[in-house]
Order: structure tokens, then sequence, then C-alpha cells
């Protein structure tokens, strides 16, 4: 599975939706070639390792034409990315917008999202 190569990381929240654990990180230090502003990963319980990956990231200086990050998804050996725009930068837009389409990709719709911290 492609994944994130986090060194260290600040979970910032932590939700439960369905089966899932959902956890959001800030502060995220990586030796990846992009850099990270937010990772949501969620984990199906009783599992150690995340399934699927929503990344928020900075785009590169001359891309930033449709906004200053992006959206991208890990799931399983696929890599989707799913636009820029200047709403990934901040917390609560990113968290709104990633359970939402982590909801519809892993089919819970209906499943609302319990915030636990």
């Amino acid at each position: 599975m492609k994944k994130p190569h986090i060194q260290t990381a600040i979970p910032l929240r932590r939700y439960e939706i369905d089966t899932f654990s959902v956890v959001v990180l800030g502060e995220i230090e990586s030796d990846d070639p992009v850099n990270y502003k937010y990772i949501m990963a969620f984990v199906d319980m009783g599992e150690s390792e995340p399934m699927m990956y929503i990344t928020s990231e900075e785009n590169p200086p001359g891309e930033r034409e449709h906004g200053r990050y992006r959206v991208r998804v890990l799931l399983g050996r696929e890599e989707r990315e799913m636009g820029s725009d200047e709403f990934p930068g901040d917390l609560e837009q990113f968290t709104d917008y990633g359970l939402q389409l982590g909801a519809r990709l892993l089919q819970l719709m209906g499943e609302e999202p319990v915030r636990l911290m």
C-alpha cells in the first residue's frame, strides 16, 4: 500500500465512523518529497495500520493557480489527486471534506462521524 512516510506528527482530531477510527494529524515531519499540511488516516477496527489516507499537501509554487493545497487519496495501491484549492489548508474545512470523501469512498453513506477528540 502507498502511504505517507511520517516521522513525527501531532494528532489534532479523532473520530469514529461505522467500524473505522479516523485520526487527523498536523505538524507533520516526513521524508516524502511533499509538504503535508494535514493527514487523515482511516483505520478499520481491529487493524493496526490505516487502510486509507487523505492528505492535504502544499502545491509547488509553480502549481498554485488553483490553490495553495491539493488533496490526495491513498487507498490500497491506488493514488488519486482530488484537485487543488485553498480550503485544504484550513483544519475544519479539510476535516469536513475528508470525512465526507472517506465515507463516500468506503461506502459508509448514512453513517455519521462521532468526534472523540
